[in-house]
């Protein structure tokens, strides 16, 4: 990805070493609020550096999702209705894109990169004006969007929680520096390092002939080659947000331990999966919930999930085998395994959970060449 080049590394690290200088400076002689209006222009030229014509997109996707945001509360009659249209309106880049995939011959007229997470952005800014009926400053809202080290990537940022990190940002000490670098330096050396041996040695054990044991490999690797993709990325949005001042909210809360399914999926991609639970079927069904709702909401979050990741059968299907698993967990009531439980049984559960995601990581990680011959191996002897 972009930010593994040298040049472009460099650059954000010089980024975030010159704002957090100037943001110091600013509190100290200055106004932080008057210092934050000059981020957004070295986000841009950040963004433009790496493509230009993905900068001139974001400048006018932030100005016109800023518009719709703070629209959707002056609305006083069909509010729900007006409401549901901002939010489908901020998504349309996200949907022209995922058509475009199956249907290339549409023009492509802007560069789109990180359009998924930032769609999620700006339709969380809708529902804070939708039920908060506060108005969202642009500066605000521009530094919210644009906001580097997430601009293509998750962590997803909720504008709540932003905007208070922006209005107070963190003290940076030595200690704070010292943490924040060894971040960085684990997430790259994960990124760089540790994938391309990884990725290598999955490339093999999915090539090897069809027999369960090389597919039940693949599946293993794919999980930890997963997992050092997206928390390679996240320990380095952190670490430049934390060089900032600004929190940039945790992805990964030790999956390992979890001993279900349902706890899997709270601290893996965490995000994301909460994102999608509260932003659509909490919502839509309200916060007390059924052991049914409960089933129903496991079973579309993880369908939204994959066609979040892609409009195809390979995403449909691990979607649903996602949620079908949710949903057995929340019929059965066996989302969570009591403190008291004996540690053979706890590592049991966690086992078989990891098991189960290894299997739906190969999803992910796989193309279709691979994915079919290790799917073939399950079923050959």
């Amino acid at each position: 990805m972009w930010f593994l080049e040298v040049g472009i590394a460099v650059r954000l690290l010089a980024a975030a070493a010159l704002w957090a200088a100037g943001s110091a400076l600013a509190r100290k002689y200055w106004s932080q609020a008057a210092f934050d209006r000059f981020l957004p222009i070295l986000d841009l030229a950040l963004i433009a550096y790496v493509s230009e014509r993905l900068a001139l997109f974001y400048l006018a996707y932030t100005l016109a999702t800023w518009l719709i945001v703070n629209a959707v509360g002056r609305f006083k009659r069909a509010r729900g209705f007006f409401f549901v249209l901002c939010c489908l309106v901020c998504a349309l880049p996200f949907f022209y894109l995922r058509v475009s995939e199956i249907a290339p011959e549409l023009p492509m007229l802007f560069t789109m990169t990180g359009i998924a997470y930032n769609m999620l952005k700006a339709v969380d800014a809708v529902y804070y004006v939708h039920y908060t009926s506060e108005r969202v400053p642009l500066i605000t809202y521009a530094n919210y969007m644009l906001f580097f080290p997430v601009i293509t990537a998750g962590p997803i940022l909720r504008y709540r929680d932003f905007s208070a990190s922006l209005a107070r940002p963190m003290a940076i000490t030595g200690e704070s520096l010292t943490r924040d670098f060894k971040r960085l330096v684990r997430g790259y050396f994960k990124k760089v390092v540790v994938m391309a041996l990884v990725t290598e040695l999955l490339a093999r054990v999915a090539a090897m002939p069809p027999r369960p044991w090389w597919s039940l490999a693949a599946c293993l690797i794919s999980y930890f080659l997963f997992w050092l993709d997206m928390s390679g990325y996240a320990d380095i949005a952190i670490a430049l947000g934390g060089f900032m001042g600004l929190k940039v909210p945790e992805n990964f809360k030790k999956p390992l331990k979890a001993a279900s399914f349902t706890q899997f999926w709270r601290n893996w991609h965490v995000s994301l999966t909460d994102w999608i639970r509260e932003h659509i079927f909490v919502v839509l069904n309200g916060k007390r919930l059924t052991k049914y709702a409960g089933a129903l909401i496991g079973f579309g979050t993880m369908v939204v999930m994959g066609l979040w990741h892609g409009f195809s059968l390979q995403f449909i299907v691990e979607g649903v085998f996602n949620g079908t698993i949710l949903a057995v967990e929340n019929l059965a009531g066996i989302t969570t395994v009591s403190r008291k439980a004996k540690k053979p049984y706890l590592y049991f559960r966690r086992a078989v959970t990891a098991l189960i995601f290894s299997f739906t990581a190969i999803f992910y990680t796989l193309d279709s060449t691979q994915l079919a011959n290790v799917l073939r191996g399950f079923i050959t002897l």
